[in-house]
């Protein structure tokens, strides 16, 4: 499955074109993942038009489904990896399928924004940028939710103490996620949004930024210069304020731990 959505982020500026690569699973059991992630992605890029953001390129927005499933994650990401108008990729919002596409993307000079938990198991790169929080976390929150009500996604094991750690709440637990997601639902079409929905909405506003930056300075969004502006991105999102290390992980990024 491959859904594209396409956006002018530009003054009245014809082509050329970059695109944005959200890469998770829309079939089989972890579909809640991408459908959590696709419509924040949209309402992000929709928020960012309606304040008059600008680039000196338009933006479109592609999505692509892994299954879940890290053999054919990797076949995915060669497809991802071989256009050339590709100049970022958030996904596989899934650590067993993250690490089965990371060499792809990486070969192919393509940044990759990972949430992953704990990010501590992504490999340092200079292509990578680890969102995820590490274990353990400095930045450590509670809740009395059980796991059970969470993603599907997130593997309990490796953490102690009957705890499943993660690296975003539930919407209702963070004011300015039910703020900035109050739309969701006219994008879902119904569903409405989740942990993935807060973090999909923050990494894609990274990634226009970073793109935005890169605009700034080159004229035309590479994928070089992307990942260069991702170095030196500042930005204030629900989850708080991200920015990376040297090693490409965001340090501050916070956990959430959750009874079972």
């Amino acid at each position: 499955m491959l859904l594209i959505w396409c956006v002018l982020l530009a003054a009245c500026a014809p082509p050329p074109v970059v695109k944005i690569a959200l890469v998770a699973p829309f079939e089989g059991r972890l579909r809640q993942v991408g459908y959590e992630a696709f419509p924040a992605m949209r309402l992000a890029i929709r928020k960012r038009i309606a304040a008059g953001s600008a680039v000196s390129a338009r933006v479109a927005f592609i999505a692509y489904n892994d299954d879940g499933d890290p053999a054919h994650a990797a076949r995915v990401a060669h497809n991802v990896a071989l256009d050339p108008e590709v100049v970022g990729v958030i996904g596989h919002l899934v650590p067993s399928t993250t690490l089965a596409a990371l060499s792809v993307y990486t070969q192919a000079s393509l940044p990759v924004l990972a949430p992953s938990v704990p990010a501590d198991m992504l490999p340092r790169d200079p292509l990578v940028f680890r969102m995820g929080p590490a274990a353990p976390s400095r930045n450590r929150k509670m809740s009395n939710a059980p796991c059970a009500a969470l993603d599907p996604s997130w593997a309990a094991t490796g953490w102690p103490f009957g705890e499943c750690v993660v690296d975003a709440p539930p919407v209702s637990e963070l004011l300015g996620a039910q703020q900035a997601l109050a739309a969701f639902t006219e994008l879902s079409l119904g569903p409405p949004p989740g942990p993935r929905s807060i973090v999909a909405y923050d990494a894609t506003n990274v990634l226009l930024d970073a793109i935005a930056l890169d605009a700034q300075v080159r004229g035309m969004p590479t994928r070089a210069g992307v990942a260069d502006a991702l170095r030196r991105i500042r930005h204030n999102g629900l989850l708080g304020q991200i920015t990376f290390d040297r090693d490409n992980t965001w340090a501050d990024a916070p956990t959430w731990a959750y009874g079972r």
